[in-house]
């Protein structure tokens, strides 16, 4: 029998999942998996449940923001051999399975899983041990995502993310870069690469 391991965030998108995990798991079943569900603790713990069970499933799929997704690919690219991931959107933006066309119906994007043909998807690393798959950002406004918190996104959704970013505006302050061979020194900006000088700007 193939198994599975299920891991959902229950407090992402306003804890839609309630109304339809039942019927999610019953999908699962009737498609030959044997199931073993994981409900996400905190920060983090999709990423490690993953890690550690992960080896030893055919497919695993999680459900949840795009959060849920990340820890989840995160966890998987510390196994030696790679299953199957399905994911079922539940988040407040779900951006990337917007972008893959994935079913906001819960119980459609769970029928995709198992009747659907795979495909690959890209996954970038960064600092080694630091993945994404559709983005990675830095800058004034990187915090965003991880200062709004999950009430908030319940309940104002997409906005909640607009209304933290406005609040992180009075902390953004000018950064000045200090001189290293005479080359960049007082109010410019250094954008540096390896041993190169890419921009400089006057702020």
């Amino acid at each position: 029998m193939k198994r599975m391991l299920f891991v959902f965030n229950p407090r992402s998108g306003k804890e839609q999942i309630r109304g339809s995990l039942l019927d999610i798991l019953d999908i699962f079943s009737r498609a030959g998996y044997e199931l073993r569900v994981h409900v996400t603790q905190g920060p983090g713990d999709a990423r490690e449940i993953v890690a550690r069970y992960g080896g030893r499933m055919d497919m695993i799929v999680c459900s949840g923001g795009d959060g849920t997704l990340n820890e989840t690919v995160s966890g998987m690219m510390k196994l030696k051999k790679m299953p199957l991931l399905g994911y079922i959107p539940a988040g407040s933006t779900n951006d990337f399975a917007a972008s893959l066309k994935i079913p906001r119906r819960m119980t459609l994007a769970a029928g995709d899983i198992v009747e659907g043909k795979p495909f690959a998807i890209d996954i970038g690393t960064f600092c080694d041990d630091r993945y994404f798959m559709y983005i990675a950002a830095f800058g004034a406004f990187t915090e965003v995502s991880y200062l709004t918190s999950q009430d908030r996104k319940n309940l104002l959704g997409h906005q909640a993310y607009m209304l933290e970013g406005v609040k992180s505006l009075a902390g953004i302050k000018p950064c000045y870069a200090g001189g290293v061979g005479g080359k960049c020194a007082g109010g410019e900006l250094c954008l540096r690469y390896g041993d190169q000088y890419q921009e400089r700007r006057r702020i």
